[in-house]
C-alpha cells in the first residue's frame, strides 16, 4: 500500500488560510484632535464664514460730573473663512475575485477606505496647520544646528508665548497621587509632534512620560508624555520639512495650540459616506468589476494664528 505523504499533497491542499487579518499599518491620526469642530449648514453656499468680535477697549476714564455723554466704543470683527472641499477615493473588484479567494476582499476594502478617508483628513489639517503665521526656532540645545534640539527653555518660550496671546488650556490639570513615579498633570496646551521626537522629548528636563501621569487620567493612545503645560501627541505622519536647518538636516515641526485655534468644518447633509455598487450596477457591459469607495466633504481654517504656534526643530 502507498503511502501519501505531506510532499505529495496539492499545493492547494498544503495551504491553509487564517480568517483572522492582520492589522493593517495605519498612523496615528493627531491633528484633529484640538479642532474646534464647526458644521457648514446645507443650501448655504461652499465657504462657511466664522467671527471673531475684537474685545471693547477698556474703561478707564471717570464719567465726571458734567453729565455728559463719553464717546462710544466702536464695535469691530474679524472673519475667517473656511472653503469647502470634496475628497473621495475607490477602489475596483473583479467578480471573480469575491467568488473565488478565500480572503473576504469587500471587508479589506472597507478597513482599507476607512483609514484612507481619516488619514486624508488628518494630513489636510497639519498641512493647514503648518501654514500658521506664528513660527518660533528652538535656539536652546546644543547640537550647534539652526534650529537645535528642543530644550525646556524653548518650551517655556511657547508656554509663554500662548499665555501672552490669552490662549485657554484645553485640558484641566489633574492632582497627583500618592504613588511612586506620579506627578500632578497642569492645564495643558496640545502639541503635536513627528514619531522622531520621542526621544527627544525625553530628554528634555521635566518632561513627564505618560505612564507617570495619575490613574484618574486616560493619557490618548498618541499621547507620549508632558513637559510643563503641554501634552505632546505624537505620529509619524507628524510634519518635517527635509533638509531645512542651517546644517541641512530635516526640521521637524511641532504645532502646540490653545482651545479653540483652528477648526475642522463638516458639511450638513454630505457626512462620510461609504458607497459600494455591485457588478450589476458598476460592472460595465458585462457586469464584471463591483466598486467600493468614500467621500467627504471638510474644511479646514486657523481661527487664531497666536493661538497655533509652529516650534521648529532638529535632533540632536
Amino acid at each position: 500500500m502507498a503511502i501519501v505523504t505531506t510532499s505529495t499533497l496539492s499545493a492547494p491542499v498544503q495551504q491553509s488560510f487564517d480568517g483572522r487579518l492582520l492589522s493593517i499599518k495605519a498612523p496615528n491620526l493627531i491633528h484633529t484632535v484640538a479642532a474646534s469642530s464647526r458644521t457648514m449648514p446645507a443650501n448655504a453656499g461652499k465657504t462657511l464664514r466664522m467671527r471673531r468680535m475684537d474685545k471693547l477697549a477698556t474703561a478707564t476714564v471717570p464719567l465726571g460730573n458734567t453729565g455728559d455723554t463719553p464717546p462710544s466704543s466702536p464695535l469691530s470683527a474679524m472673519d475667517i473663512d473656511a472653503t469647502i472641499g470634496f475628497y473621495g477615493a475607490y477602489i475596483q473588484i473583479n467578480e471573480q475575485v469575491t467568488l473565488q479567494s478565500e480572503d473576504p476582499v469587500l471587508n479589506s476594502a472597507v478597513e482599507l477606505l476607512g483609514i484612507c478617508m481619516r488619514e486624508t483628513e488628518d494630513e489636510l489639517t497639519r498641512e493647514m496647520l503648518n501654514s500658521t503665521a506664528t513660527v518660533i526656532n528652538c535656539v536652546g540645545g546644543v547640537n550647534g544646528d539652526s534650529p537645535t534640539e528642543i530644550t525646556k527653555s524653548d518650551v517655556d518660550v511657547i508656554v509663554s508665548s500662548l499665555l501672552m496671546a490669552d490662549a485657554y488650556t484645553i485640558t484641566e490639570g489633574i492632582q497627583g497621587e500618592n504613588r511612586f513615579g506620579t506627578a500632578p498633570i497642569r492645564d495643558a496646551y496640545i502639541a503635536m509632534a513627528h514619531s522622531k521626537m520621542s526621544s527627544e522629548l525625553e530628554g528634555v528636563d521635566d518632561f513627564l512620560h505618560k505612564n507617570q501621569y495619575p490613574s484618574g487620567m486616560n493619557g490618548l493612545p498618541s499621547e507620549w508624555g508632558a513637559i510643563g503645560n503641554i501634552r505632546f501627541l505624537l505620529s509619524s505622519k507628524g510634519s518635517v520639512t527635509e533638509a531645512a536647518s542651517i546644517n541641512g538636516e530635516d526640521v521637524y515641526n511641532t504645532f502646540i495650540c490653545g482651545r479653540e485655534a483652528y477648526a475642522v468644518v463638516d458639511q450638513a447633509e454630505y457626512t462620510s459616506q461609504f458607497i459600494y455598487l455591485p457588478p450589476s450596477i458598476a460592472g460595465g457591459p458585462l457586469a464584471q468589476n463591483a466598486t467600493a469607495g468614500f467621500k467627504m466633504a471638510t474644511a479646514q481654517a486657523i481661527l487664531n494664528d497666536e493661538w497655533v504656534l509652529k516650534l521648529e526643530a532638529t535632533l540632536s
